[in-house]
């Protein structure tokens, strides 16, 4: 099972103004103490895709807490949303597979026909052309501009109310656009794919693992 992390973190000096006002979300949802600085909720609206939801989370962070949106799936990636003082006032989205996607994409225009993904492991002409893709796609830049994309939001400076300068200074390099866009072509590795432990160390919410409203509602068994 892949994992499926998401809901929204806050400091928890501010619980009771919390508590007071998720009734108001107009949704069930889940309070669980994370640790002893943090507090996590879990709303139904996982992906706050409902603009009701948007506007909940801004009203709450204008009343006092900022809160933090976080989400880790293996098969999407990892990113957060942080709303503080009424507004949202940075958000990042980074793809684990992002360079797998581009080179597929590319396959795909050139192979309309073709299932890439099976026909990668079957065929070792492809797969020639698949490393040849693969090295034109971060040669070019490509690879680098769709990062880009999804960090281009990235502010540490509005973490001001939730971490110190020093770990303000730590963030600024897990964002680094140097670091994220090294790729090691032999061996795969890149920091796309750490990164997200970078980050909850940094905020000290490692606990935020293999959790979701979903699974809080079926009792831990999905």
């Amino acid at each position: 099972m892949s994992e499926f992390t998401t809901g929204v973190l806050y400091p928890r000096t501010h619980e009771q103004c919390v508590l007071l006002h998720l009734p108001y979300s107009r949704q069930p949802y889940f309070h669980k103490n994370l640790n002893n600085n943090w507090n996590a909720f879990f709303l139904k609206d996982e992906w706050l895709e409902k603009a009701e939801t948007l506007f909940f989370l801004r009203e709450l962070s204008r009343s006092g807490p900022p809160l933090l949106w976080f989400h880790d799936t293996e098969m999407l990636g990892w990113g957060f949303r942080l709303f503080d003082g009424g507004y949202e006032v940075t958000a990042a989205a980074i793809n684990y597979d992002l360079e797998i996607e581009l080179v597929e994409l590319e396959l795909k225009r050139r192979h309309p026909d073709m299932e890439i993904a099976e026909a990668v492991v079957e065929d070792e002409e492809l797969r020639s052309e698949y490393d040849q893709v693969l090295h034109e796609v971060i040669q070019s830049g490509r690879l680098r501009q769709e990062i880009v994309k999804g960090i281009e939001r990235v502010r540490p400076h509005c973490f001001h109310r939730i971490l110190s300068p020093s770990q303000i200074k730590q963030l600024h390099a897990v964002f680094d656009l140097t670091l994220l866009t090294e790729y090691n072509e032999q061996t795969g590795s890149s920091i796309l794919y750490d990164s997200v432990d970078l980050f909850k160390e940094i905020l000290g919410i490692e606990e935020m693992v293999w959790v979701n409203y979903s699974y809080l509602a079926s009792g831990g068994r999905e």
